[in-house]
């Protein structure tokens, strides 16, 4: 059974704070960016969901070195120490009910892969696909995705989306301590 908080186990007594990556291949019509297969808990069901490659920033680590690490955790690549391209901001909360069980930012960039770079999946995820550009808005079915979706069907244009994640009554595990 998928865990309803993705946040860390250790890191739960606090906000999650998260950095992507939108890596794209080719060109047109056949652009296609790179997702990655998790098992999330959503309105009480186990759900597999296809994600930008990224995760949670750990205590003392800066966002881009949380976006490094997180790439090669997952997809099997060391990006280097270059800049990626900021995209947006997502100011999201997960609400059950009328209370805010936690809130969330998460830092989108847009990250080259280095010449003759193969992603491979990781231990932390279930797979990885490449999904043509203008097919994400229909592959985008977890809540959290609702601010990347706004951002694609906008154009790719703004720096700050807001995200609501609203359970369905009855259906948020609380959180477990670690």
């Amino acid at each position: 059974m998928a865990d309803s908080d993705f946040r860390a186990p250790h890191l739960r007594n606090q906000d999650f704070l998260g950095t992507f990556a939108w890596i794209e291949r080719g060109e047109g019509d056949h652009r296609e960016v790179l997702l990655v297969g998790n098992e999330r808990r959503v309105h009480g069901k186990d759900v597999e969901t296809w994600d930008l490659p990224g995760g949670q920033v750990e205590p003392g680590e800066l966002v881009v070195e949380a976006l490094r690490r997180e790439l090669q955790e997952e997809i099997s690549v060391d990006v280097g120490d270059g800049a990626p391209e900021f995209l947006f901001v997502q100011d999201g909360e997960r609400r059950d009910g009328d209370v805010r069980k936690h809130a969330w930012r998460s830092v989108f960039f847009a990250v080259q892969l280095p010449e003759g770079a193969e992603p491979k999946a990781g231990a932390e995820v279930r797979g990885l696909r490449w999904k043509k550009v203008a097919d994400m808005p229909g592959r985008l079915v977890a809540p959290y995705h609702d601010s990347l979706k706004a951002w694609l069907e906008g154009g790719k244009s703004g720096t700050w989306v807001q995200s609501v994640w609203e359970e369905q009554p009855g259906t948020l595990a609380p959180a477990q301590d670690s």
